[in-house]
């Protein structure tokens, strides 16, 4: 029989913890209703009494009568329990309100953090949970470090906790070393020990952390164990190495449906539009090869790889991405690319209208072989084809860039071997979009920029990686390339859709 498995997001609360990133009060209240667009079941707006700002935006969010539930987490204090619940005093459906309460089970931080005993730490479970109950219609209770704590006690302290009227009980891996098996383990220790857990009068909630690189697995194992509820943050933000990432356990779930009997409200559709507005507000940049999110989620450079994908594309990829609206898939030329690949992107490029023969492949092939750089770019493909007559187009190539920052405004000059144009912004992209323009006079736009800066350890220069999905008359292209910074590598990417274009004519 298939569960309804309950989403608990709390990028806004944990992942706002991350260390070296904050959102402002605007942001978290966009990023809210993002998160509801998602369909996540409930969002964790924050920790009210952690300052009066947080206060104020968990306000704000309650006040925005999202679909989801709206949750705030309290310590296990009275002051702070009452205060925290005063965030809902104008909610409009008292029935969405959650208290989250938060307190250590395992000894090291009962001893540590509380200065408590086991049987104080019963006693201030029930008291919270009985006072909390008195203010709110849904209380969670997050057991920190559960899963470091002893099992009996852990036990004792459900029991506790629904005894008093918790309508939720959180495990949390808060140190993220807990491993798959022995999370089962535990989850099904606690469906067994409480009734209320076996019977769903209570969730059984899940929250894990990456340290090990496990949340993800140890959320599914608790998941396939009984587990009702998990707790997780776009893009996997969080304290240290964060927390289960939403779209990847997306992901899984839509892979592997069947085998956990579950289903969710998760519209994955909208989960681009989340991260990426995410990613924009961190400031930062995510690995490209992470998962769902990775510029190279569905991208190949082997030609083994290359070939298969040609023929069908469940031989290599077994959820494609783009469904959920990220990257598109990309065939990367290089030295490890095969026909089938060169094939697919020349098809690409030319929407179709060039068919290379054996010979002419098999020339460009090797070519393409003999570069010494990680990728062939869209510019490099159009010259090695001009160069052999196989189109018309002789494309575009960039020049030099040069930037100036004053008064506020980039200040970005871009030239070709006819042209040469300035571009003026508050951000470097939309300054090297701007000279770009104009050069060229096509509607151009980026969607989403990346970067990823390296070291070249023969030389011991800088290079920067700009992966950039860039817009025009309504149709997307994904493009990458490297140089010594974001702005000449952005211009190279705007080039190769500048000749994508063309060459496409």
């Amino acid at each position: 029989m298939t569960q309804r498995l309950r989403i608990l997001d709390t990028t806004l609360r944990d992942g706002d913890q991350t260390a070296g990133f904050s959102f402002s009060a605007e942001q978290k209240v966009r990023l809210a209703q993002l998160l509801d667009t998602c369909g996540v079941d409930c969002i964790e707006a924050g920790f009210p009494c952690s300052s009066d700002i947080e206060y104020s935006v968990c306000k704000d969010i309650v006040k925005k009568g999202l679909h989801a539930d709206i949750a705030v987490m309290s310590r296990c204090l009275n002051g702070d329990i009452v205060r925290s619940a005063e965030v809902f005093s104008e909610i409009s459906d008292p029935d969405k309100a959650v208290l989250h309460l938060t307190i250590p089970v395992s000894d090291v931080l009962i001893r540590i953090k509380l200065h408590k005993t086991r049987k104080e730490i019963l006693s201030v479970i029930e008291d919270s949970v009985r006072t909390a109950k008195e203010l709110t219609r849904k209380i969670e209770i997050g057991f920190e470090d559960a899963t470091r704590a002893d099992r009996r006690f852990l036990a004792s302290c459900c029991h506790t906790a629904v005894a008093a009227g918790a309508s939720a009980v959180n495990i949390a891996d808060t140190t993220g070393s807990v491993l798959p098996e022995k999370m089962s383990e535990l989850i099904r220790f606690l469906v067994r020990e409480i009734p209320a857990f076996s019977d769903r009068s209570v969730l059984l909630s899940i929250h894990c952390h990456n340290d090990c690189g496990l949340a993800l697995a140890n959320t599914l194992a608790a998941v396939r164990a009984g587990a009702l509820q998990v707790e997780v943050t776009a893009a996997g933000l969080g304290e240290r190495c964060g927390n289960t990432p939403l779209e990847e356990l997306a992901y899984a779930l839509s892979i592997h449906s069947d085998f956990y009997s579950v289903a969710t409200g998760l519209h994955k559709e909208h989960l681009a539009e989340l991260c990426r507005t995410l990613f924009s507000y961190c400031g930062t940049d995510f690995s490209p090869l992470k998962p769902v999110t990775g510029w190279n989620s569905d991208s190949h450079a082997s030609g083994l790889h290359q070939q298969g994908l040609c023929a069908d594309s469940f031989s290599y990829i077994a959820n494609p991405v783009e469904s959920y609206g990220m990257v598109h898939r990309r065939y990367v030329l290089n030295r490890h690319s095969g026909k089938n690949g060169l094939l697919a992107a020349v098809n690409n490029l030319t929407s179709g209208a060039l068919t290379l023969s054996e010979k002419d492949a098999g020339i460009l092939l090797a070519e393409i072989k003999a570069f010494t750089y990680e990728e062939t770019g869209i510019t490099d493909l159009c010259t090695l084809l001009y160069k052999h007559k196989l189109i018309n187009y002789k494309p575009i190539m960039p020049g030099a860039v040069k930037i100036k920052y004053e008064d506020g405004l980039y200040t970005v000059s871009v030239s070709t071997s006819q042209l040469a144009a300035d571009g003026s912004a508050d951000t470097v992209e939309s300054a090297v979009i701007e000279a770009v323009r104009k050069i060229t006079s096509l509607d151009l736009s980026y969607n989403t920029v990346s970067c990823s800066r390296y070291i070249l350890p023969e030389t011991g220069g800088g290079k920067t990686r700009v992966y950039a999905e860039i817009d025009s008359a309504g149709k997307r292209y994904v493009v990458s390339a490297s140089a010594k910074n974001e702005a000449e590598a952005l211009v190279c990417c705007l080039f190769d859709t500048v000749n994508s274009i063309y060459a496409s004519q």
